[in-house]
């Protein structure tokens, strides 16, 4: 059998190393408009805040490594054409000579596109759109020589970028539509508390204002123009939602209205033998009624993984996303899954929820840390919907737990009785998501 697939991101090589591993014998064939494989997109915050030496290395697999599985890569080649009729596709190299590859199945792993815009922009050297390695390039190039900078998004990356600037005398201005911070994974409990972090380390922070455009003036400073303001700056990034690149297909797959690529469960598309995963499809998300666009890469590979499986055979359907993420910004790890209060209301759930600080371990310990935890649950059958965290402390394993009791319907009684470690030099008897459900229950239930 004959598998191709194009782009070589974190989908396209899970899926191709997943074929391999189970069917030496299946030629797999990864075509990539890039020169470079496997680069980290928040690379550049890793190499910011001095966790890596060479931005360069920020890659978790090489060609050679990919050559040793015997799996074909064509880098720099631009797929013109995808022919379901023929099972073939066109593509065209580096010097513009075009080549014809025949497919038993195709996978389309050709990821998410950098934000556009209709604004005029500036010169094109003073705005990056951030994504990719040469944009993170182009990030650290244009930094270390700009004194204003705005950053435009206010989600992990925006912020992560606000984060590795703090100590580096710039000023720096941080711009969100919405009303607040990472409004997509935590409520007001814990973004107010984040937003508070951002101001303290010198960050103007600009909520609810949306870039309206960019003017170039005759001096080297250029106008960023908000819904509120003019800001002068030498520098802005770009780091908002990407789109679903989904151009080479849109003509004969069905789409779902956001542009995504309808599939199945086992990650097939309207064409049998065309396979879609990561960014340019919608998943399923746990207690909603509504499939959405959610670039995470953790759910990218899970789809990989799927959609390997069911070419060579093995049935496998993929499961729910409770949209599971962690970061470390300003001295706190903050970790969420499942929805929001806010995001239970959009879906219509009656939920109802606990906002709580607990320390983490017992009182006797010199040293001690602080646990922000937050529970929503879904009012008639308890059972557990989402669950945020803040802590100076590392507690994002904890998130995991709460992924997979989301996923299982554990109820608010079950997690104060569910079984967990304790050790009196670590934590206490009761863990901290069990003492966060232990105090829900007693609110819920006092005479």
């Amino acid at each position: 059998m004959n598998v191709v697939i194009i782009g070589a991101s974190h989908g396209g090589l899970q899926a191709a190393l997943t074929i391999k591993k189970l069917d030496p014998t299946t030629k797999v064939t990864l075509i990539d408009k890039r020169s470079e494989l496997s680069f980290v997109s928040s690379g550049v915050i890793l190499y910011m805040n001095q966790l890596v030496d060479e931005l360069n290395n920020v890659r978790y697999l090489t060609l050679e490594e990919l050559l040793k599985e015997g799996i074909d890569v064509v880098l720099q080649a631009n797929v013109t054409k995808v022919n379901p009729e023929n099972k073939t596709i066109t593509y065209e190299d580096n010097q513009r000579a075009q080549f014809e590859v025949g497919y038993d199945k195709l996978i389309i792993a050709t990821g998410s596109n950098q934000f556009s815009t209709n604004m005029s922009l500036p010169e094109k050297e003073k705005v990056t759109v951030f994504k990719s390695y040469a944009s993170s390039m182009e990030v650290l190039a244009r930094v270390e020589h700009s004194d204003i900078i705005s950053i435009i998004g206010g989600g992990y990356i925006g912020v992560e970028l606000c984060d590795a600037l703090k100590f580096q005398n710039k000023e720096v201005h941080l711009i969100e539509s919405a009303d607040a911070i990472l409004f997509r994974y935590v409520d007001k409990e814990i973004s107010s508390i984040i937003e508070r972090k951002i101001r303290e380390a010198g960050v103007i922070l600009h909520l609810n204002e949306n870039v309206i455009g960019f003017t170039d003036t005759d001096k080297d400073l250029f106008i960023t123009e908000t819904s509120n303001q003019k800001i002068p700056n030498h520098y802005a990034i770009i780091a908002v939602n990407a789109r679903p690149d989904t151009t080479l297909v849109k003509d004969f797959l069905d789409l779902h209205p956001n542009g995504t690529i309808r599939v199945n469960e086992q990650m097939q598309t309207s064409n049998p033998d065309i396979y879609a995963i990561g960014d340019v499809i919608s998943y399923p998300v746990c207690n909603s009624q509504h499939k959405a666009f959610i670039p995470l890469v953790n759910n990218v590979v899970r789809s990989a993984t799927v959609a390997a499986m069911n070419i060579l055979g093995n049935q496998m359907n993929y499961q729910m996303t409770q949209k599971t993420t962690a970061t470390k910004i300003f001295g706190y790890y903050i970790a969420s899954t499942g929805l929001t209060e806010e995001g239970a209301k959009y879906e219509g759930l009656d939920a109802e929820s606990i906002f709580l600080t607990l320390p983490y371990k017992l009182p006797y310990l010199e040293q001690q840390e602080e646990v922000h935890i937050k529970l929503v649950i879904e009012k008639g059958s308890h059972k557990l919907i989402g669950g945020q965290l803040m802590s100076e402390k590392d507690i994002t394993q904890s998130v995991n737990t709460l992924s997979l009791a989301i996923d299982k319907a554990v109820t608010l009684e079950e997690l104060v009785t569910m079984d967990f470690y304790f050790n009196p030099a670590i934590n206490q008897p009761m863990d901290i998501i069990s003492r966060a459900a232990y105090e829900f229950m007693l609110r819920k239930h006092k005479k």
